[in-house]
């Protein structure tokens, strides 16, 4: 009798500490406020209608046919931005990057995070 208790007991915290647990991953956040939170395009009726070909079958079919087409296969790799290149007419030279994020260096992706990632894309 004295084991029967136990186990309900045991059983009753089991359940007590899972609905903690779901409970604590069902926490609501409030929105935050944004430089775009006072904007009313969200809330705007839109008062236009949608021309026919942007609806059409064959449309559907040309993106369906090409969303597992891997981008760098058409425009090439990204290659690294240069900012003085970009910005020539600027005086002062951009200052050196000082946090971890070495993307050149060590902290750039591998060879497998590329292809795990053209795999889940459905490049591959």
């Amino acid at each position: 009798m004295h084991a029967r208790a136990q186990a309900q007991i045991q059983a009753a915290q089991v359940q007590v500490e899972e609905q903690a647990r779901v409970a604590s991953e069902q926490i609501d956040l409030p929105d935050i406020a944004t430089e775009y939170s006072d904007s009313d395009d969200e809330d705007r009726v839109r008062n236009y209608t949608i021309p026919h070909w942007a609806n059409s079958p064959e449309l559907r079919n040309q993106l369906q046919a090409q969303s597992n087409i891997n981008p760098d296969s058409i425009f090439g790799a990204i290659r690294p931005l240069h900012m003085d290149e970009i910005f020539r007419s600027r005086q002062s030279r951009f200052r050196a990057r000082t946090s971890s994020a070495n993307w050149i260096g060590q902290d750039r992706l591998t060879p497998q995070e590329e292809m795990d990632y053209a795999r889940r894309m459905g490049f591959l």
